[in-house]
């Protein structure tokens, strides 16, 4: 009967194992577009266009939607290897079996495969070798860890802020405004005592600092004190 299928699942991985993992914590007695719409977080359409269809060509649920024994093997770490072996050998057909033993060595020529048969674009081709790859490689360790993926996100979106605050500007590294009497009388090209001198020419120096969000308070010491001794006006 497999010979004569036209379409194969299609079923996207990320919702293969995100299924998985709700059906651990509890299998309903029924799925329904709504509910892999909620669970999966994705438009009703693609859970009644690609999903389902794909659940029940793989024996995961039946024709009316409804879970039984093998939802409840495929959950199960112990026997999800031997539940993979099953639906290879009742969905796809000996040929491919024999063709393509290894997708996941030789993706496009399951997707070649796929696509001549079903007379499906290269994107349905894709999906269903993918399935197929899935099912082949037979591997509940792969099931990704959302949880990791998302801390290990977030900490990549916190760094660049901590280094950003991390950043000295101008002003924390050049000296202050000398006094307003200071500053008329250089105007004025006068020296303490009201005496006309050539003024030489000013020098100002606008220094940026990048301070690493991981240095020390003695490190950023050092920093200011190397810039004090190497800068700052001796008297």
């Amino acid at each position: 009967m497999a010979e004569a299928k036209k379409s194969f699942p299609m079923i996207p991985v990320g919702s293969w194992w995100e299924l998985r993992k709700k059906f651990k914590q509890s299998i309903p007695g029924v799925v329904t577009d709504t509910y892999l719409s909620t669970v999966l977080d994705m438009q009703i359409g693609s859970a009644r266009g690609n999903v389902l269809p794909s659940l029940k060509q793989l024996g995961i649920i039946d024709e009316e939607g409804k879970t039984g024994e093998r939802a409840r093997l495929w959950r199960d770490d112990g026997h999800y290897a031997e539940v993979c072996k099953a639906m290879l050998s009742e969905v796809y057909p000996a040929e491919l079996l024999h063709a393509v033993s290894d997708p996941n060595a030789n993706r496009e020529q399951a997707e070649r495969w796929f696509a001549n048969r079903t007379g499906t674009g290269q994107v349905a081709a894709r999906r269903m070798a993918s399935v197929y790859s899935l099912l082949a490689e037979a591997d509940a360790s792969k099931q990704p860890d959302k949880e990791k993926k998302d801390r290990a996100r977030k900490t990549s979106e916190e760094r660049p802020r901590r280094e950003q605050s991390a950043v000295v500007g101008p002003e924390s590294a050049v000296p202050s405004a000398p006094p307003a009497t200071e500053h008329r009388a250089r105007e004025n090209n006068l020296g303490p005592q009201g005496q006309h001198h050539q003024q030489p020419p000013g020098i100002n120096i606008n220094l940026q600092v990048h301070i690493s969000a991981d240095a020390t308070p003695d490190q950023i010491d050092q920093i200011f004190a190397s810039m004090a001794k190497h800068i700052y006006p001796r008297g």
